[in-house]
């Protein structure tokens, strides 16, 4: 009985201390942390430098109280990334003012262009016919920031019928003519050190020369374009057509008919203006055929007599 007891006694003492040990260690275990929660990643310690105090302590709480979280601030703005476009606004518009007050309706707008700093690209002026009402156009260009104010103004001369908006990038072709700019500006100014060297050939001189004026003339022309997209994209287009309003019988229910007697006296009058101008076509004929006519039937007459 005594060794029985013995023997259990150490079994116990033993499973004791076993136990003991891996309780212990699994302590340990649950007490220790990761190492990427001590040694933080290179990237998150720049992002917490970039930060301002404020939004680190905004970003490292929960996401459960609808803050942002520390990945959201590391995302770069899009439009750091974005070149800069180069896009050609037209604005098209028709414009009815009275026929009387129409030409009052074309100098204003004309004035008003002017006092904007807008360049006039082409003005014309029809006055009225006996068959047509007067009309005008006018082309412009204007800086974008006074392009609503023009618009406006263009109200008060009269009623806007139709206003079209359109844009076209000219951004590739920007980019492309600076970039063959640039090129021929250095292939330029090596061509002039080439020039300045005392010991080439009078052959090599005579070819330099005639390559930097070939190239001088492209880069006159790439800069004359590069002025032409710049008045496009850096000022906006503006076509105005400027037309007569309708008289109530030109608009009301007897409107064709109207027209119908309108082309009807017109066709008839052109009728009449076409048999005037036969008649004063054949008149000089007629003045000077018939005398001639009359001579050689005289004429006819007598060489008739003395053959019989």
């Amino acid at each position: 009985m005594f060794n029985i007891t013995a023997v259990d006694f150490k079994k116990q003492a033993f499973t004791k201390w076993s136990l003991t040990i891996i309780f212990s260690m699994l302590l340990i275990a649950c007490g220790q942390q990761s190492p990427e929660s001590l040694n933080p990643t290179p990237a998150v310690e720049a992002l917490k430098r970039s930060l301002p105090a404020n939004d680190m302590a905004a970003s490292v709480k929960g996401s459960g109280g609808g803050e942002q979280s520390l990945t959201e601030f590391s995302e770069p703005s899009p439009a750091a990334n974005q070149i800069k476009r180069f896009i050609a606004l037209r604005h098209s518009l028709t414009i009815e003012t009275p026929a009387s007050k129409m030409q009052a309706a074309f100098d204003a707008t004309a004035a008003h262009c002017e006092k904007l700093d807008c360049q006039i690209l082409n003005a014309s002026f029809n006055r009225a016919t006996l068959y047509s009402p007067p009309s005008a156009n006018l082309s412009l260009r204007i800086p974008p920031r006074s392009v609503e104010i023009f618009i406006a103004g263009l109200a008060k001369s009269g009623e806007i019928l139709q206003h079209h908006r359109n844009s076209e990038d000219k951004t590739d072709a920007v980019i492309d003519t600076e970039a063959r700019i640039k090129n021929l500006t250095d292939l330029r100014d090596r061509l002039r050190v080439m020039l300045q060297d005392k010991s080439a050939k009078f052959r090599d001189v005579i070819e330099i020369e005639r390559e930097l004026a070939n190239t001088q003339a492209q880069l006159d022309s790439l800069q004359g374009m590069r002025k032409a997209l710049a008045q496009e994209t850096e000022l906006v287009a503006v076509n105005i057509a400027f037309t007569a309003a309708q008289s109530i019988t030109e608009k009301g229910f007897f409107a064709p008919v109207a027209q119908a007697l309108n082309n009807a006296g017109r066709i008839m009058m052109e009728s009449l203006a076409n048999v005037i101008t036969f008649i004063m076509a054949a008149l000089p004929w007629l003045i000077f055929g018939i005398p001639i006519i009359l001579l050689v039937r005289k004429f006819w007459t007598r060489i008739k007599t003395k053959l019989k």
